[in-house]
């Protein structure tokens, strides 16, 4: 059974894991590679519990558990960072562990975190993806369309994002 539910402090290890091997298998090639070598999950879950701690009303992180009730996947999201009158909404992050990817958790991580965002009001959501990063296909297949486009330096290698926006944010009615 797939669950979805709100993350936990005590979630912070897992999804530190869910979080470095997603990276590790999706950024490589991309992103500089000793970076991906020094990411570790002992760092990442003391960067978690500082998120989840200063987490409030505005803002979500969900994951999703596999019928063992292993976290395998996670999203966060909250109001939009981008000065866009037409997005109010932003998902920042949305992971799935390599070895789960294709069966359905990105997509209910996706679609709970959106229906969440409409659920507060916002109107427009956005989703910040590397341009080389091949999860482009999973936005657009979600309805997304490329919108914005900027270039960042990522551990000194600049790095070109999409920005892919859904001017109404689907919902699950």
């Amino acid at each position: 059974m797939l669950t979805i539910r709100a993350a936990e402090i005590d979630d912070a290890p897992a999804i530190a894991r869910v979080h470095v091997d997603a990276w590790q298998a999706t950024y490589g090639g991309i992103i500089p590679q000793p970076y991906l070598d020094n990411l570790t999950v002992q760092n990442r879950t003391v960067t978690w519990i500082r998120m989840l701690e200063r987490s409030g009303p505005r803002t979500l992180t969900l994951v999703s558990e596999d019928h063992e009730r292993r976290v395998v996947g996670f999203v966060s999201g909250g109001p939009a960072r981008a000065d866009d009158s037409r997005f109010a909404a932003e998902i920042t992050s949305l992971y799935v562990m390599p070895g789960i990817q294709h069966k359905g958790h990105g997509r209910r991580l996706f679609m709970a975190a959106a229906d969440r965002l409409a659920k507060r009001g916002l109107k427009g959501l956005l989703v910040w993806v590397l341009a080389e990063n091949s999860a482009r296909a999973f936005y657009e297949n979600m309805g997304g369309e490329a919108v914005m486009e900027i270039t960042r330096s990522f551990a000194g290698k600049p790095l070109r994002e999409l920005g892919y926006g859904w001017n109404e944010i689907p919902t699950y009615e």
